[in-house]
């Protein structure tokens, strides 16, 4: 039976982390000399670097005492009112502390939230020895702004009650057993309270100039030394050195979970999913204990230079067995975050044959460095999607569709380098700062794909992503399908690496990185995309539509504004009039599918459970609202389970929902044969 989609609670918020046992010694959270100068230099970044050219004082002192605290506890369940009114004693404190470098605050803070979670912890220990009643007419509450702080360890356990019997019933609707539903959560729970006291005061600085940030609009945020490494390894460039495996933290122990394709653990062929890392064997025989080690502990230790061999000690799953495994490190390529594309065949309005060339797009992603450098084997989004784009029209495909749904954003450069395969020239996109606005061009004549061709979006489908999604709208120059509109996230970051600012020294140690908002971008019709996203041409309806997970939900987001449009051309290849046909048709078919029919009924539900804010926990009343009828489809048993490989599946995944973007694909081919076939239109240079 499948999951019940509720919003999960965060209850480590911004912590996120997996957690140390009651009774383990609290984390030694002491900021260094290092951590108050990094913390000094934030500050001066932000009021420097911030398109809102902030002044840290008292109101924002204010603002930011409030977001680190809701940023620990944001469902209310650790702190008691009496902590949160004795830290807002310090509220306009905060501004004069840190512009000496003094993070004390968050020091006391954190500590009482690790306190706090020790004692909430071991009422969990004692509710998972009861089997809850789940015949009771009782309602939890998921809207956190009508919840107040407990009062007092029994409100606070009260809380915990109906958080667990949550968790329980959740699992039970799944078909698991209640002994393994107790198994399932105490791991869970204990997990977290582990992960909590691994806190470091790299972490501790992480959360609180992060919450400073944030004050100012939600993409802002501070990245210690480690994160910043990871993210450049991660988001940007897509390799690393390592043995090409992802890990996660289970009841103490690093566990494997995915392979990464062509990797050395992936090659090797003796690790599987689920297998545990208990440790590292050293060349002279001694041993690195990983068990209940940070995971980013367990990470850096695993990571080493290309050609170097690990020695790891393996219990492989389901086994109290002990091996050792020696592999040889090696760069691994994330080949299954880039660009891949494959060539669906289709059946137009006419009953002709068509092929549709399908771009899946997870990031726009490039070595910038590399690029800057015109290296050839720079990795690069525009790079890869230009080489599928050739593979299909020597396939002679008669359309291209770049999917970008999932797809959270990442270079601008590459969003406009990527335009510019499918216009000629002009304005990309428009940016503006304190100093004003500025058009960004594709300066690059001709393009790589002149054809028709189709953009998938979906809720989730941010920033760059919008982009360039809308500069395939505002020109005409093909059809944008999906949710109603994309995030909605419309500004502009820049990463500062504080250490730049002292050059080359010598000894200096790593300080971390600063990611600023320092512009908002606007479409080349003046619109910004920030809240309203980039609509959908042809809508077909999704629960992501009703999530409450968009920019316009998002605290202190930058508000909607336009700017004056630029000149661009004009390619018509998306009139008025070959819309309405294309989603009247699209509206006919699925008014007459049972599963767009029964979707229409879970988005109804969706919807009137968030205006009551609450949802019983009546197990009764709680299967009739939320779990779906079976289908009647037997679900394929996955073989391959034991050898899951990282991120890999279709390019593109046969469903009713993709069946029907092909029936809209196909309809827009053939009943606007001419427009969408015609000659692109350059010399219409006029505002849209």
């Amino acid at each position: 039976m499948r999951r019940v989609a509720i919003r999960p609670l965060a209850l480590c918020a911004i912590v996120a982390i997996p957690a140390a046992m009651v009774g383990a010694q609290a984390p030694a959270l002491n900021p260094t000399l290092v951590d108050k100068f990094t913390a000094r230099q934030v500050v001066q970044k932000l009021e420097r670097g911030h398109m809102a050219k902030p002044t840290i004082d008292d109101a924002i002192s204010k603002k930011w005492c409030r977001a680190f605290l809701k940023d620990l506890d944001p469902q209310k369940y650790y702190f008691l009112k009496a902590d949160i009114d004795e830290f807002l004693k310090s509220e306009t404190d905060l501004d004069d502390k840190i512009r000496e470098g003094d993070v004390d605050f968050a020091k006391v803070v954190i500590e009482r939230w690790i306190a706090r979670s020790d004692e909430r912890y071991k009422v969990v220990q004692d509710l998972l020895t009861k089997t809850p009643d789940f015949t009771i007419d009782e309602d939890f509450v998921d809207d956190v702004d009508k919840l107040e702080y407990p009062v007092d360890a029994a409100q606070a356990a009260e809380r915990w009650r109906k958080r667990i019997k949550l968790d329980w019933l959740q699992e039970k609707i799944d078909g698991a057993k209640d002994e393994d539903i107790v198994k399932k959560l105490t791991i869970r729970y204990r997990d977290r309270n582990r992960s909590v006291h691994q806190l470091t005061t790299s972490d501790l600085l992480r959360i609180y100039l992060t919450s400073l940030t944030n004050v100012f609009d939600p993409h802002s945020s501070y990245m210690p030394p480690n994160d910043w490494d990871s993210f450049k390894t991660n988001t940007l460039v897509l390799s690393l050195s390592g043995i090409g495996a992802s890990l996660s933290t289970e009841d103490g122990f690093a566990v494997i979970k995915e392979l990464i394709p062509d990797g050395p653990a992936d090659k090797d062929g003796r690790l599987g999913v689920d297998d545990k890392i208990l440790g590292i064997q050293n060349e002279d025989g001694t041993e690195i204990d990983f068990v209940e080690k940070k995971l980013d502990d367990v990470v850096k230790d695993i990571r080493g230079k290309a050609g170097t061999k690990v020695r790891l000690i393996i219990q492989p799953s389901d086994t109290k067995d002990r091996k050792i495994y020696e592999l040889v490190r090696a760069k691994v390529d994330l080949k299954e975050s880039h660009a891949k594309g494959t060539i669906i065949p289709a059946r137009g309005a006419d009953g002709k044959d068509i092929m549709l060339g399908v771009i899946s797009l997870p990031a726009f992603y490039g070595d910038t460095i590399a690029l800057h450098r015109n290296e050839a084997d720079a990795v690069s989004a525009t790079a890869d999607c230009r080489k599928l784009i050739r593979g299909f029209k020597n396939d002679k495909v008669d359309a291209v569709v770049i999917d970008l749904r999932g797809n959270g954003g990442g270079l601008l450069s590459e969003a406009i380098t990527l335009s510019g395969l499918f216009i000629d020239h002009g304005t990309v996109v428009q940016v503006k700062d304190v100093s004003g606005v500025k058009a960004l061009e594709d300066d690059e004549e001709g393009t790589e794909w002149d054809g028709p061709m189709v953009v998938l979006i979906d809720r989730f489908s941010a920033s760059a992503s919008e982009i360039f999604a809308g500069v395939i709208k505002d020109y005409g120059r093909g059809l944008i399908v999906g949710d109603a509109s994309t995030f909605g996230k419309g500004t502009v970051q820049q990463i500062v690496e504080i250490n730049e600012s002292f050059g080359a020294q010598r000894g200096m140690p790593k300080m971390g990185a600063l990611k600023v908002t320092i512009q908002q971008f606007y479409r080349a019709n003046g619109e910004s995309t920030q809240i309203k996203g980039v609509p959908s041409d042809i809508h077909i309806p999704s629960l992501k539509d009703v999530s409450d997970l968009n920019e316009g939900k998002m605290d202190n987001a930058v508000k909607f504004d336009q700017v004056e449009a630029r000149p661009h051309d004009m390619y018509n290849r998306v009139p008025s009039d070959l819309v309405s046909q294309v989603e009247a048709r699209s509206a006919e078919r699925r008014k007459n599918d049972p599963k767009f029919k029964k979707l229409d009924e879970e988005i109804k539900k969706v919807s009137e459970r968030k205006a009551r804010h609450a949802f019983s926990l009546n197990e009764a009343k709680f299967r009739a609202e939320f779990v779906p009828e079976e289908d009647g489809e037997e679900k394929p048993k996955d073989k391959k389970k034991n050898r899951n490989r990282f991120g890999e599946k279709p390019v593109w995944e046969a469903n009713y929902y993709n069946d029907e973007v092909v029936r809209i694909i196909s309809d827009y081919l053939t009943i606007g044969s001419k427009i969408v076939a015609q000659a692109p239109v350059r010399a219409a240079r006029v505002p849209n």
